[in-house]
């Protein structure tokens, strides 16, 4: 029998206490005293190794008691830690009343009152100091821990413009947020945290928590159990959907739309005797690609809705210029596909090539589909620095100048096609308009749209060839732009979500 050296006994027998204490969530007064919930699922008094980080509140005549607690060896060792309790009405960081601390390897910490809205969080100085008391931090073996008392009776003392910040925990019930992260070293502002799957993402709970003191007729004690990280789709997937959205709305609009756009302009006169599936060879192209193209947007934005639970982004009282682009994408983009399904609707409606309106519904019916085209631009344009694309913060303003780029290019390619319309058809046959050619059934062309009305002496096409190289390179210019998006979307999805 063996017997350890002394310098070697101590040397574990340390390391045995330093890893008790780093492992010490207590669930003793747990539904006897106090409230608990403890991070992840798995964390349970016989199996605290799997412990991450746990909350406990206990109500006092005075007000709240709260602690938090949280392993942080899996975050950035050289940075101050972070950890957070929300209260929220829907799991979602939104209009949310935060208690937390942030405390250094050295020195003093810092316990606080925030409030976040969406991705935007501000510190409540006033109220923090109105509201806490008995405030404690520690960091000991790579444990954080804070605690305080928080002073319902108050809140009235809070400064008028930011009290709408701080909910009155006793008048509702609130769903519990859960964060840790790091800070900066020196001002000890807080850092967004992990936005992956993972220990390290944010968790919320199932249950609604009710904090009461006096004549409470809900449960004044609870040990939350149920708990989870994202709503339906896990942010592995959300993202990916993401990426997928973007790059199948612009083939959509920049490629598909666009070059459907050109050819029911400018193709009417090419191709009379030709017909493709037994109709003109422009209006076949043009209904399958608009087609194609409303199917594709349909199918993202359903996906979109479900990634994010069927909610809408909103950005209550702080929005930076990056959450009001989020914001304002929703809006577009939803605009943009509504107009888009209207169009075959007022397609199958149009008049007669012989009714008075007809010319109203051609304008009308170009004007939609010009307006809907900008819009989705606009909302392609506002995509650019949000957070789950990634392409500003990786590329700077390159995407911005190919997105710029594109858009002076299409407009250029409608001038130039333009031109060769107006050059090309200065002597023209009487009766015949050259935006108006359909094939009728003797091979000849059709003054009017899809309907044999007459038949008319076929005006030779000038400049055909002049016509398909332009729409041929806008084609292979629009995808050469839909592809560079792509391995820039997929590069940064890979950087932060591989």
């Amino acid at each position: 029998m063996s017997i350890c050296p002394l310098r070697n006994c101590l040397f574990l027998f340390i390391f045995l206490l330093s890893y008790q204490q780093a492992s010490s969530f207590s669930f003793e007064q747990c539904n006897v005293t106090r409230s608990c919930w403890f991070h992840p699922p798995e964390c349970a008094a016989d199996n605290l190794a799997a412990c991450q980080s746990g909350v406990e509140w206990q109500m006092l005549p005075e007000g709240l008691f709260l602690q938090l607690e949280a392993k942080v060896h899996d975050l950035d060792q050289t940075r101050p830690f972070y950890a957070a309790l929300g209260f929220s009405f829907n799991q979602r960081m939104d209009d949310d009343t935060v208690f937390e601390c942030v405390v250094p390897h050295t020195g003093d910490g810092k316990v606080q009152i925030s409030f976040n809205d969406e991705t935007f969080n501000q510190v409540l100085p006033q109220g923090s100091s109105v509201l806490l008391t008995e405030g404690t931090t520690s960091y000991v073996d790579g444990v954080l821990t804070c605690s305080a008392k928080l002073l319902l009776d108050n809140r009235p003392l809070i400064d008028n413009d930011t009290q709408f910040m701080v909910h009155d925990l006793e008048s509702g019930s609130y769903h519990l947020l859960f964060a840790r992260g790091s800070a900066n070293k020196y001002t000890l502002e807080k850092d967004i945290h992990s936005t992956n799957d993972g220990q390290q993402f944010p968790w919320m709970s199932d249950e609604q928590v009710s904090f009461c003191r006096t004549n409470c007729s809900s449960p004044n004690l609870y040990h939350i159990g149920e708990m989870r990280q994202t709503y339906n789709v896990s942010r592995y997937w959300r993202y990916r959907i993401a990426v997928w959205h973007g790059i199948l709305l612009m083939f959509a609009w920049w490629v598909l739309a666009s070059n459907a756009i050109l050819i029911s302009r400018y193709f009417k006169p090419l191709f009379p005797r030709n017909k493709l599936l037994g109709t003109a060879v422009w209006f076949q192209l043009h209904r399958d690609m608009m087609i194609l193209s409303v199917v594709i947007q349909v199918i993202c934005v359903l996906f979109i809705f479900y990634q994010a639970g069927w909610v809408w982004y909103q950005c209550s009282y702080m929005c930076t210029s990056d959450d009001f682009s989020k914001k304002m994408h929703g809006i577009t983009g939803f605009t943009a596909t509504v107009l888009a399904l209207l169009q075959p609707v007022f397609g199958f409606l149009r008049p007669s090539p012989t009714s008075s309106i007809r010319p109203i519904f051609n304008w009308g019916h170009w004007l939609v589909g010009m307006f809907s085209w900008s819009v989705a631009s606009a909302t392609i344009v506002l995509a650019l620095p949000m957070g789950k694309t990634g392409l500003n913060r990786l590329y700077g303003h390159v995407p911005n100048w190919i997105v710029l780029g594109y858009i002076l290019f299409f407009i250029a390619c409608n001038l130039i096609l333009e031109i060769i319309t107006i050059t090309s058809n200065k002597t023209k046959i009487e009766g015949i308009q050259p935006h108006r050619f359909t094939v009728g059934p003797m091979g000849m062309a059709l003054a009017n749209l899809n309907t044999p009305i007459k038949d008319a002496p076929i005006e030779v096409p000038k400049r055909t060839k002049a016509r398909v190289t332009v729409v041929l390179v806008h084609l292979i210019v629009s995808l050469s732009v839909n592809i560079a998006f792509a391995v820039m979307l997929f590069h940064a999805l890979w950087s932060h979500s591989p």
